[in-house]
């Protein structure tokens, strides 16, 4: 059996997995990154980028069909379901061709296969074509990142419940879908499928879709989703799937009471869990629990040659946020000394109108013991939001009482996953309310929202 050997092993290929090896490459080491699928991870190949460049298309859709609002003349544009697949496959082999060129230029080596833990320095590598090998590593950094959750309820166990990324891959556009899960991914599944002429239902658990968000904004987000036509039932439960010839029928209560609802298709969109089968990370006692990988802020986990980043981790299932995991995960298996620090992530839904937030919402202030001061502007003021015709939404700064402190910002509007870099870095930076108000704001301009809103303080 041929044996391998480098100074870091990176096991998985997604964002924090690249982004980890090449940090490590770029700090002198040698790198080895082991990948059974095509580098990228989900979110280049199976979620962000896919979603996004659909969710664009369907935007330049709608713009077209809106044209005469703007003072121009176009005849109604129409889905070209081959065209569309075919552009949205285009900007990913584009950014998968990126990827291998910076992982190449970076001098890591790139091996197509699955690996697992033969102990605390070892790997056994499968590769795809058969070839086992073992590669020797000082360290090993996994990133395996995360699959979707499956319901375990009667009826879901067949093939034909579709997933996330099947729906991106789908040849034929059902005239009807139920979604069952109202977070992020189920509400720009259910925006991307209803812009493609789909009757949609989503069934969420929970009080409310979004639940996790500011109630305010997340309301605005819903109010766009039901004015397009998709069907919200909050506070609902599954009870069992019936599949009754080429249609599905779920069961389900919606506030205690029994409804059914009956589709062409059904997805399952209730979020992801750590990918952690088959690593052999138990027989070396690497420490697991029900989030994944347990690591600390530098990325180690309890055996000192073991890092671990991304989804795996179960800390924060954002792409950006597994890249950064990823990048200290490499430095201090190199000997530096880097924490990852959570409290400036911004988080963004895409749709027609966009929300973003980053920091504490006004009930996690709350329920803090913090006294806090809201501040509001809504986009039906600014100048920008006119001109481009989208005025829904609305900017929501969290603050201390006495404006020393931002803890929290939320945006819903066009534009919102931009605007919130900069209140990431007010907050990330400590800024107050007052150097928000003071700080220039290019006129007109969607940001200048954000200025008004700060311009409240003394309203």
């Amino acid at each position: 059996m041929p044996e391998l050997t480098a100074d870091v092993a990176v096991v998985g290929g997604g964002p924090a997995g690249y982004s980890a090896a090449v940090r490590a490459s770029k700090l002198g080491a040698s790198v080895i990154l082991i990948e059974k699928n095509i580098p990228g991870g989900a979110c280049l190949n199976r979620a962000c980028i896919p979603t996004k460049t659909l969710l664009h298309s369907l935007e330049l859709l709608r713009s077209i069909n809106n044209a005469s609002s703007f003072g121009i003349d176009a005849g109604p544009a129409n889905i070209n379901l081959a065209g569309l697949r075919e552009y949205k496959n285009k900007i990913v082999s584009l950014m998968n061709g990126g990827l291998r060129q910076t992982l190449q230029q970076s001098g890591v080596s790139v091996i197509s296969g699955s690996a697992s833990l033969r102990d605390l320095n070892n790997l056994k590598i499968i590769q795809n074509d058969g070839i086992t090998e073992t590669l020797n590593a000082r360290h090993i950094i996994v990133a395996s990142g995360s699959v979707p959750c499956r319901l375990e309820f009667p009826g879901f166990q067949g093939t034909d419940i579709l997933y996330s990324s099947d729906v991106l891959e789908l040849k034929h556009i059902p005239a009807s879908l139920i979604i069952v899960g109202g977070g992020v991914v189920g509400v720009e599944l259910g925006t991307i499928m209803s812009g493609l002429g789909t009757s949609v239902s989503i069934i969420e658990l929970t009080p409310r879709i979004l639940s996790c968000e500011d109630p305010e904004t997340a309301l605005v987000f819903e109010q766009v989703l039901r004015k397009d036509g998709v069907k919200i039932y909050p506070d609902s439960k599954i009870i069992r799937l019936e599949t009754l010839g080429s249609a599905n029928l779920i069961h389900f209560t919606c506030a205690g009471t029994e409804n059914k609802l009956e589709a062409e298709s059904v997805c399952v969109a209730v979020g992801q869990k750590p990918f952690i089968e088959g690593l052999g990370l138990a027989g070396y006692g690497v420490k697991t629990g029900p989030r994944g990988i347990a690591v600390d802020t530098h990325m180690r986990t309890n055996v000192p040659s073991v890092f671990a980043a991304g989804d795996v981790t179960g800390n924060s299932m954002l792409a950006y946020v597994a890249m950064a995991e990823g990048r200290i995960a490499a430095e201090n298996a190199l000997g530096l000394d880097t924490e990852m620090e959570y409290t400036a992530v911004p988080r963004c839904i895409y749709g027609h109108v966009e929300l973003a937030s980053v920091g504490l919402t006004e009930s996690q202030a709350i329920a803090a013991n913090i006294k806090v001061k809201v501040l509001r502007s809504r986009m039906a003021a600014n100048a920008s939001a006119a001109i481009l015709g989208e005025r829904r939404g609305l900017i929501k700064i969290v603050a201390t009482e006495d404006g020393k402190n931002i803890l929290g910002v939320h945006i819903a509007g066009t534009g919102a996953s931009n605007l919130i870099a900069e209140c990431a870095l007010a907050l990330k930076l400590g800024a107050s309310v007052g150097d928000l108000e003071r700080t220039l704001h290019p006129h007109p301009t969607l940001s200048e929202s954000i200025g008004d809103a700060a311009l409240n303080w003394n309203n």
